[in-house]
């Protein structure tokens, strides 16, 4: 049975564009990156989960988003490396023993954190952000994206290591990518 309809060709769908994010991050020192990644697979494994797990290089500790849209906008990088320039906090304690589902649908990051806030992350949030009132912050690495919500678990060896250095990166989401723009090195702990 033949068909008269017309039909378009219009080829494969194009991806979408990708999205910049410009944001100050502390990224884990080499154990703290392998122990999370350790974590990470056998979690991964045993929620079945249907996503991807984080590139070592891709793991970090968010401090403070500065941009996000299409395309990156010069003001903005260099609003945040004036900001990054101000920074006179001491070295950051990050200690991750949670893992918890965020997001919402089917977009669902899988993350370790803690259930208390942390002092000296808290003071590099609050000074990045440029705050006056008290803030009361609590760390999260990203290790894998999913489907699907998994159940909170407490980690039994937790992620730690001290943060001596403040990042500026520039992700594109949707092209995989990421760069360190800059670094500034936090003041030695007192």
């Amino acid at each position: 049975m033949s068909s008269n309809q017309f039909a378009f060709d219009l080829g494969c769908p194009q991806p979408a564009p990708a999205i910049d994010i410009l944001y100050f991050a502390l990224l884990p020192d080499e154990p703290a990156a392998t122990k999370a990644l350790a974590i990470a697979e056998r979690d991964f494994a045993d929620q079945m989960a249907d996503g991807f797990i984080y590139r070592p290089d891709r793991l970090h500790v968010s401090v403070d988003k500065r941009w996000q849209g299409r395309g990156l906008p010069d003001f903005a990088v260099a609003d945040a490396l004036r900001q990054g320039d101000r920074v006179d906090v001491p070295a950051v304690e990050i200690r991750l023993d949670r893992l918890v589902s965020n997001g919402n649908g089917r977009d669902r990051p899988r993350a370790l954190t803690t259930r208390d806030a942390a002092p000296g992350f808290s003071a590099l949030v609050r000074q990045i952000e440029a705050l006056k009132r008290p803030l009361m912050a609590i760390p999260h690495m990203t290790l894998y994206r999913n489907d699907r919500v998994a159940p909170d678990l407490r980690v039994s060896e937790p992620v730690s290591w001290v943060a001596r250095e403040l990042v500026l990166i520039h992700a594109r989401k949707g092209a995989g990518s990421t760069k360190i723009l800059a670094r500034w090195p936090l003041l030695p702990s007192r």
